[in-house]
């Protein structure tokens, strides 16, 4: 019974070889996750490191001949082994990550570089999806003489991404590669971006209220003190700036919130229909305040779109109650709902209805094929912009009555915050206006897939 077991202890090596090497690369694939999870630059030498020297241990392993091996059985392995063996541990990675062979074609990737560089055929070269010339050097550097490196990418269309590419060597059988893994810096980035443009935007657009209440307070205590009548006068006055300081600050966080998350298109479905019924709702009461109605105009069915209901809803709300602010007494608002085949149309029918209006795109969607929009279009009947403010409109802070010296209420920050959230649902924005007849506002969002029941 023991020379039984001695002579098939190399079988069962053999046979327990591939375990053995799986739950290594399993182990060190687990180390790589949750490192990568860490998001240091120190963490990222190290992941790149542990990754090297993983593949480099599993190499040894797969070349070492198992004990007592036939010689026609080590060959065959050998041969065997391949960049396409390291397909599922690149798959398996939370980063976008990428294998480069050395004539520069992509061996392995995984679902993350797929999305976010936007391709899907493998052997592909590098160079054909990405024209970052750093990078391109980064990997041939890897591949061809073994060098690590890390190159900072600036992605700026659709919307603004960064990111840190690491590039290291790997060797597998008889082939080399470069591993190269894109951690994504976006958000920290537009979150000390927004921190800074908070702090700026709220010191210069509260310096003009804050001045005037420090009048105020200065006036009530002081000569109108005993003037009961002056001193409600001023009291109210006081509170209207601290309404102003209220929106204000409201609005600023809204649009610090939506830049923050810009570059993360939305995953949810939303009804526009509903969008529009909650929004005009909500103004139904500053509506009849001004004078003015509102008229819906469109499909009454559902208009499924892919997007951010609460952020659409912000949307609405916004550009409906612009057109309200700059609607004379007696006059409408009207309200348009409709779909479009492709881009081009979605902007036609949306923002090109008055022949004799001076028009803009404020903001234009990437390319697509086949695809359908739905629009929103909400038109006034005041006296219109014009054509010299409209490349302007969606700045931030900027305001039209301004220049003309009779400034109505608001913070300047609407028509930005509807910007921003359109872009984040990859859409666009469209405005036309004549002096006389009005202006309309108008943005296009694609309709959600359908999915088979």
């Amino acid at each position: 019974m023991r020379q039984a077991l001695t002579l098939s202890a190399p079988r069962l090596l053999r046979m327990a070889r591939p375990a053995v090497l799986a739950a290594a690369g399993a182990g060190a694939l687990v180390l790589l996750a949750e490192m990568l999870a860490g998001h240091g630059e120190l963490v990222f030498a190290l992941v790149l490191g542990v990754a090297a020297g993983a593949v480099a241990v599993w190499r040894f392993a797969a070349q070492a001949p198992a004990p007592q091996a036939p010689a026609a059985e080590r060959a065959t392995t050998d041969a065997r082994a391949s960049l396409a063996d390291l397909t599922p541990f690149i798959e398996a990675l939370p980063e976008a990550a990428l294998l480069i062979e050395q004539d520069g074609r992509i061996a392995a990737s995984n679902a993350e570089a797929r999305r976010q560089l936007k391709f899907e055929a493998q052997g592909l070269r590098l160079s054909s999806i990405l024209r970052h010339p750093e990078i391109l050097d980064a990997a041939q550097a890897a591949a061809v003489d073994g060098v690590s490196r890390v190159v900072e990418y600036e992605n700026a269309a659709p919307v603004e991404e960064h990111f840190r590419v690491y590039a290291a060597p790997i060797a597998w059988g008889g082939d080399a590669a470069a591993l190269l893994v894109f951690h994504d810096q976006t958000t920290q980035i537009m979150t000390e971006r927004m921190r800074a443009d908070f702090l700026a935007n709220a010191s210069h657009e509260l310096k003009t209220p804050v001045t005037s209440l420090s009048l105020l307070i200065e006036t009530v205590t002081g000569s109108a003190r005993s003037d009961e009548a002056a001193r409600e006068r001023f009291i109210a006055m006081m509170g209207v700036q601290v309404d102003r300081m209220k929106r204000l600050v409201d609005d600023l966080l809204s649009l610090s919130k939506i830049e923050q998350n810009e570059h993360v298109p939305p995953s949810d479905r939303a009804d526009l229909v509903a969008v529009v019924r909650e929004a005009t709702d909500a103004l139904a009461h500053i509506a009849r305040e001004q004078g003015v109605s509102i008229r819906v105009l469109g499909d009454p069915g559902g208009q499924i779109v892919a997007g951010d209901r609460f952020q659409l809803v912000q949307v609405a709300q916004n550009l409906i109650d612009n057109a309200i602010k700059y609607s004379p007494k007696g006059g409408e608002v009207t309200v348009e709902i409709g779909v479009a085949e492709g881009r081009e149309s979605a902007a036609e029918r949306a923002g090109r209805q008055w022949p004799d209006a001076a028009r803009i795109a404020l903001l234009t969607p990437p390319p697509t094929t086949g695809r359908s929009y739905a629009y929103l279009r909400v038109a006034d009947a005041g006296p219109g912009i014009p054509k010299r403010h409209l490349p302007r409109l969606s700045e931030r802070f900027f305001r039209v009555e301004r220049d003309q010296g009779a400034e109505k209420t608001g913070t300047g920050l609407g028509l930005a915050i509807v910007k921003h959230i359109v872009n984040r649902h990859r859409g666009g924005f469209v405005v036309e206006s004549e002096p006389g007849r009005g202006s309309a506002f108008a943005v296009y969002i694609e309709r959600a897939r359908m999915t088979a029941s």
